[in-house]
């Protein structure tokens, strides 16, 4: 029977945001795909709705806001799909980053935690990766 459950394998990237000094390591993450429960839970955190306002009867206004990407829904990616990675925080001695920290996730430099985020996107993008399979139908032919 065909496998239907998440693979664990894990893709490691090169970061193009973090310039390379001399003699240092290219900056690379490996990360992992969601299982379709954590992807669910992502995107239900991602599509959140916040309502402001006051009981039925006032004349205060509503205040309706939606949030279609929450920093909650990033965190949680960027906690879950980060296997491993090389980045430090540039102290002296350096100190490796632990992504499972949220401090950690909101210190990054916005073009790191932007690219980090945008691999994690593409890795999970099923709609994309389904369309990107010419010549294959929904049964596989």
């Amino acid at each position: 029977m065909p496998r239907a459950t998440v693979s664990i394998g894990v893709e490691k990237h090169f970061l193009e945001s973090i310039e390379v000094q001399d003699g240092e390591e290219r900056a690379w993450v490996e990360l992992r795909r969601m299982s379709f429960g954590e992807k669910m839970e992502k995107d239900a955190e991602a599509l959140k709705m916040q309502f402001s306002g006051t009981t039925a009867g006032s004349k205060d206004e509503v205040n309706a806001e939606v949030s279609m990407v929450s920093a909650k829904a990033s965190i949680l990616e960027i906690q879950r799909c980060v296997v491993d990675h090389n980045l430090d925080d540039g102290a002296d001695p350096p100190v490796k980053l632990d992504f499972r920290k949220v401090d950690v996730i909101r210190m990054l430099d916005p073009r790191v935690g932007q690219e980090i985020s945008d691999l994690i996107g593409e890795m999970n993008d099923f709609e994309k990766r389904s369309t990107q399979s010419p010549g294959v139908d929904s049964k596989g032919k």
